[in-house]
């Protein structure tokens, strides 16, 4: 009877332990070295950096992936929750980016692979629903004319013996999320 408290707890232990992720880095070195140099800030102009125009692509054995979708989906919710907060005008874009001519951002968001792992899988499998990750490339374009404000590298990753508490990929978009729009306020401060 003891044998099997002690079990329990320990299950429960690992179950319940603590978050292991890196959300949304900037720099694919800066996950390699724990003190990397910041980034440049993006040159966006402030007027750009009132709209955000979301257009998300990948090689074939991304974009033609049976939950590619709902991955594109949980990046659109995401990121139209953060444009509402954060005052910025929101729209995705679908087929090949281009330039409108129109006044805004246009982030280019290419994954080079990702795992989509939801919260209730994570809940009712816990560990054996293995990491969920993000690779992906963002390039930050003049909407109106093409012109590139500047790149960051997103890369995220979380760890299965982070319990059921470890950011699956909602928190993982929205980490990515956070980092894009914190980029325009700054840019919108200028």
């Amino acid at each position: 009877m003891l044998y099997r408290k002690y079990l329990l707890l320990s299950i429960l232990g690992i179950a319940l332990a603590g978050c292991a992720t890196t959300g949304g880095q900037h720099d694919s070195a800066q996950t390699a070295a724990p003190i990397a140099a910041p980034l440049p800030p993006l040159t966006t102009p402030p007027a750009s950096a009132k709209r955000l125009v979301l257009n998300m692509s990948g090689p074939a054995t991304v974009t033609e992936s049976k939950d590619w979708p709902a991955f594109q989906e949980e990046w659109r919710a995401t990121f139209a929750d953060h444009a509402k907060e954060a005052g910025v005008a929101f729209d995705v874009q679908k087929g090949e980016p281009r330039s409108t001519g129109e006044t805004g951002t246009l982030l280019r968001v290419y994954v080079n692979d990702y795992r989509m792992i939801g919260i209730g899988a994570r809940i009712f499998l816990g560990v054996m629903t293995g990491n969920a990750y993000i690779d992906a490339k963002a390039s930050y374009t003049d909407l109106n004319d093409g012109k590139e404000f500047g790149e960051r590298t997103y890369n995220t990753t979380s760890s299965a013996w982070g319990g059921v508490f470890a950011k699956m990929t909602p928190q993982q978009v929205d980490a990515i999320a956070s980092r894009v729009f914190g980029e325009l306020v700054t840019a919108t401060s200028k």
